[in-house]
């Protein structure tokens, strides 16, 4: 797959990149929007630079919450939420597929609805986040 967002190249890349400057460069946004981009941020650089390493469950709880994705692509990218590592070869697997199709989601919600780039924000991704799993390779191997 080569028109994705973390090559510059997603379908709505333009108002993506427009969406992204909402989102602070630490801690909570100020505006729904901006927390709605900063989800959906964290698990696409999470998935792209650490094979979903790390414990995303409150991004995508926040989206699933919000109504920004749909259930399929919230079931695919949730089981790797919490510990189970992603062995694909980003080659267009389902995964990839649900992480592009979650950005193209939480864009069209906000375009849809401008009113979510000025609806003040109290709210933070962590609020939503799971316990962590531990990978069940990794306990079969544990001596």
């Amino acid at each position: 797959m080569e028109d994705i967002y973390w090559n510059h190249q997603g379908r709505l890349q333009r108002e993506f990149d427009e969406l992204i400057k909402l989102m602070p460069a630490s801690g909570a946004a100020d505006t729904v929007a901006g927390e709605l981009i900063r989800a959906a941020n964290r698990l696409a650089y999470d998935f792209y630079n650490n094979g979903m390493g790390n414990n995303t469950s409150g991004a995508v709880n926040f989206l699933r919450r919000h109504g920004a994705i749909s259930p399929g692509v919230y079931g695919t990218i949730y089981e790797y939420t919490r510990g189970r590592v992603y062995e694909g070869h980003y080659e267009g697997d389902a995964l990839q597929r649900s992480m592009e199709l979650m950005i193209d989601q939480v864009v069209e919600m906000i375009v849809r609805n401008p009113q979510l780039i000025t609806i003040s924000n109290d709210d933070d991704i962590f609020n939503y986040q799971d316990e962590e799993e531990h990978d069940l390779y990794e306990e079969e191997n544990e001596y």
